[in-house]
């Protein structure tokens, strides 16, 4: 069975990659710079590689026909609400040309809104644009993700090795339903040609709500062996945070004006009718990092 990946240089298309595999599919990676993904990704050679750009459609060579199913993560990039034409169009011209063949399935992942915002808009004029097209969709919103070098970790990572550390209050109490990555993953690939999704938008999160706190506090214990004190402030504008975020960590600047986004708002599960279809027990939080530790300090494969 053939399965196409768009957004395959993303963070979760890296991690899908190798489970896709896994299970006797034939992976085709829509990617638009071939050298660079052969560089950053190992199993390049395992999967077939289109190049093309679904924004500049113009050179772009036709999908193959007999493809299956497909996974839009083009989404799961990195999105601010600044994007929203362009992400538009992408999804439009992704819809034009996966028509084309004899795709029955679309899975698409997103970020749980629980506020109305620029980017969730954007995010939903998204997804009625991939419910025009011919097949079935099912939309994965997820909160947090916990894996190593998620943006999430490194925000985490970097925020811990201050101390005192200095947050925006409005953020530092939002309250989260973080995930493994393992687990996000482990449910984009039970969805797979799973009728019972079908033209379905379901939310995912790990068993735990914890506030953005609570989380900091959690991961200096378990990945630093340390405490830390944190203090918070009343008022941070938006790009303040984004600014102070990207000053502080690894995290590239549109990478820590998406986060600061999902953070100004609550990110719970607020429908967990999916765990009825797929039987999944999702690792708690501190065993996500746990787990993402270990893979982190792992050596390498020759």
């Amino acid at each position: 069975m053939k399965v196409l990946l768009t957004g395959a240089g993303s963070y979760l298309g890296n991690h899908l990659i190798p489970v896709l595999l896994q299970k006797g599919y034939e992976v085709l990676c829509l990617v638009r710079d071939e050298k660079l993904f052969r560089k950053q990704n190992l199993l390049a050679d395992q999967v077939t590689l289109i190049t093309g750009d679904l924004l500049r459609t113009r050179n772009m060579p036709p999908l193959p026909v007999d493809i299956d199913a497909a996974y839009y993560l083009s989404n799961s990039l990195t999105q601010t609400s600044a994007f929203a034409g362009l992400e538009a169009l992408t999804a439009e011209n992704f819809v034009k040309y996966i028509n084309e063949t004899r795709c029955q399935h679309i899975i698409s992942v997103s970020d749980i809104d629980s506020e109305e915002t620029d980017a969730s808009r954007s995010r939903r004029h998204v997804e009625d644009i991939l419910y025009r097209g011919s097949p079935s969709l099912t939309v994965l919103r997820s909160s947090l993700v916990i894996g190593p070098h998620s943006i999430v970790s490194e925000m985490l990572n970097g925020l811990t090795e201050h101390n005192p550390i200095v947050i925006a209050k409005n953020w530092a109490n939002a309250k989260i339903q973080p995930i493994a990555v393992d687990d996000v993953i482990g449910y984009m690939e039970a969805c797979l040609l799973n009728k019972s999704t079908y033209n379905t938008v379901y939310t995912i999160g790990g068993p735990e709500v914890l506030t953005v706190k609570e989380m900091i506090i959690a991961y200096a214990e378990v990945c630093k062996h340390k405490r830390v004190r944190i203090v918070t402030v009343p008022m941070v504008s938006k790009q303040l945070s984004t600014y102070w975020l990207n000053y502080l960590t690894p995290i590239s600047f549109p990478a820590a004006q998406s986060l600061i986004e999902n953070l100004e708002s609550d990110s719970i599960a607020y429908d967990d009718s999916i765990t009825r279809i797929i039987g999944r027990s999702c690792l708690f939080y501190r065993d996500a990092l746990q787990q993402s530790g270990n893979k982190i300090q792992q050596p390498a494969a020759n």
